[in-house]
């Protein structure tokens, strides 16, 4: 009997945090991805070349800061692949390449969606 209490005590904490987790991730994930449509891309369409690099520079910090929490709970393939995305949109925000850096850009927003539609509780994710 102690050890079905255990159990039960053991997968409320695994499933709590787990939600907590979640309703975190949405907040910060949506954040960096509005950043991202709101700002950076605007700029980089725009040609504010300045303007873009400080607003990636946010967006890189704070996934930065996410980062290390989000790798416990998110793939970590996903999250290698977000952080070479971001590599390779600094390197063609600096060298101001729109073409590039909006793909780029486009290609981290998605990686963030994907990452985060992985963690939701939906029947795909389940079965």
């Amino acid at each position: 009997m102690k050890a079905l209490v255990a159990a039960i005590a053991a997968m409320i904490i695994i499933v709590s945090s787990w939600g907590v987790f979640v309703s975190y991730s949405d907040k910060h994930i949506h954040e960096l991805m509005d950043l991202i449509e709101d700002d950076i891309l605007i700029d980089v369409y725009a040609g504010e070349w300045i303007s873009a690099e400080s607003h990636f520079k946010r967006l890189s910090k704070e996934w930065h800061q996410q980062k290390k929490i989000y790798s416990f709970f998110f793939n970590n393939i996903d999250v290698n692949e977000t952080d070479y995305a971001i590599a390779r949109a600094k390197d063609y925000i600096k060298a101001k390449d729109a073409p590039l850096a909006a793909g780029e850009l486009n290609c981290i927003n998605e990686q963030l969606k994907f990452m985060h539609f992985n963690e939701l509780a939906s029947f795909e994710n389940i079965f």
